[in-house]
């Protein structure tokens, strides 16, 4: 509304119209006042008008709105409620931004909208700060990148569009929570994963490097701890001492072509070694070889040593702690004595009975 414009004002130095614009002034402040009045009021309408249109903007359709949902930034489902009648459809990518501190953001997939309600539900892949928040915009974003991306700071889900990665790509070290080692090199990767070597792991060896260009064999492999059945086999270069197990459960050393010498020319007890072998002896002056008792050398059942006497003095065959000694073919036992070249074998027959034979035994 116009307001009608006053007329001049008195004036003090102009005394010759002073009165005639005095009466002229006052006279039009009672119209002036009552336009004012008006012009107020008008004005108030339009404040009002204003108010209103922006309230009516905010809640009129759109692809913005604001949120007092309290969230925690964070990756997966998040439901807050908006305003109604927005034109928000499942599938458009958002990003919730904290009204405060645009820092703080969520970007995800609408999955759900209920215009009546204004209920919406994203589902969040990426996120920048952190905190639990009660003040939100949310508007349309760019969806995430299905290409080429750079990945900042911030945290991300496990988004299903990232299908491979190229290595030739990366250059640093390479952090993975699930199956990675976050480690520039192979001790500190062993470490993360908790593979101790010799313990978890082979260590390395030479011989398995060459073992492993060799042909795998056909049929069955033998083991060296477990049982194994062996048929058309031939051993070759078995140490001595080594044995094998019938079908009933004996063990029995594995033969010689030879019969392997152990030369004692002095007095001598029998060790476990001897099994198998001849006591070879050319002494020069009495001898006495003693067979243990068997808590000293558990000598096997079976057990055959052969005692060759080629020296100048006859050899005491003696019995230890506890030891039978059985000649052959007769019913004497004890100690016997070997004449010069004489050849007497011993056989076990049992813990500690021993049966012996030979010539020049008596």
């Amino acid at each position: 509304m116009p307001i009608t414009a006053l007329p001049t004002p008195p004036s003090r130095t102009d005394a010759a119209n002073f009165s005639a614009r005095a009466d002229a002034f006052l006279g039009a402040l009672p119209t002036f006042g009552t336009e004012a009045n008006a012009l107020a009021v008008e004005v108030n309408g339009y404040a009002t008008n204003a108010a209103a249109s922006a309230a009516t903007a905010v809640n009129a359709p759109g692809t913005s709105a604001t949120s007092t949902t309290s969230l925690a930034i964070g990756t997966g489902s998040k439901s807050l409620t908006v305003q109604t009648g927005k034109v928000f459809v499942v599938g458009q990518w958002v990003t919730i931004t904290s009204t405060a501190s645009p820092a703080n953001w969520m970007h995800g997939q609408i999955t759900a909208y209920t215009s009546g309600t204004g209920a919406l539900a994203v589902n969040v892949a990426m996120v920048g700060g952190s905190g639990t928040i009660a003040s939100w915009t949310v508007a349309l974003s760019a969806p995430s990148v299905s290409g080429n991306a750079v990945l900042t700071t911030s945290s991300y889900a496990d988004p299903a569009w990232l299908t491979s990665l190229s290595g030739a790509k990366i250059t640093g070290t390479v952090a993975m929570a699930n199956g990675g080692t976050g480690a520039p090199d192979a001790p500190t990767a062993r470490s993360n994963l908790g593979l101790v070597i010799g313990s978890d792991v082979q260590g390395y060896s030479a011989n398995l490097a060459s073992w492993s260009g060799r042909s795998v064999p056909t049929g069955a492999v033998v083991g060296t701890t477990d049982s194994q059945t062996l048929s058309n086999k031939t051993i070759s270069g078995a140490a001595s001492g080594s044995s094998v197990n019938d079908a009933g459960g004996s063990a029995w050393a594995i033969g010689f072509r030879e019969v392997p010498q152990n030369a004692q020319s002095a007095s001598y007890q029998l060790v476990a070694a001897d099994n198998g072998k001849h006591i070879y002896s050319l002494n020069s002056a009495a001898q006495t070889i003693t067979v243990p008792p068997n808590g000293t050398v558990g000598f096997p059942i079976g057990t055959t040593i052969t005692i060759v006497n080629n020296g100048g003095a006859a050899i005491t065959i003696a019995q230890g702690s506890g030891v039978t000694l059985c000649q052959a073919g007769t019913t004497s036992t004890g100690n016997r004595t070997l004449a010069v070249r004489g050849l007497a074998t011993l056989i076990k027959v049992e813990a500690n009975v021993w049966f012996v034979s030979g010539t020049g035994i008596s």
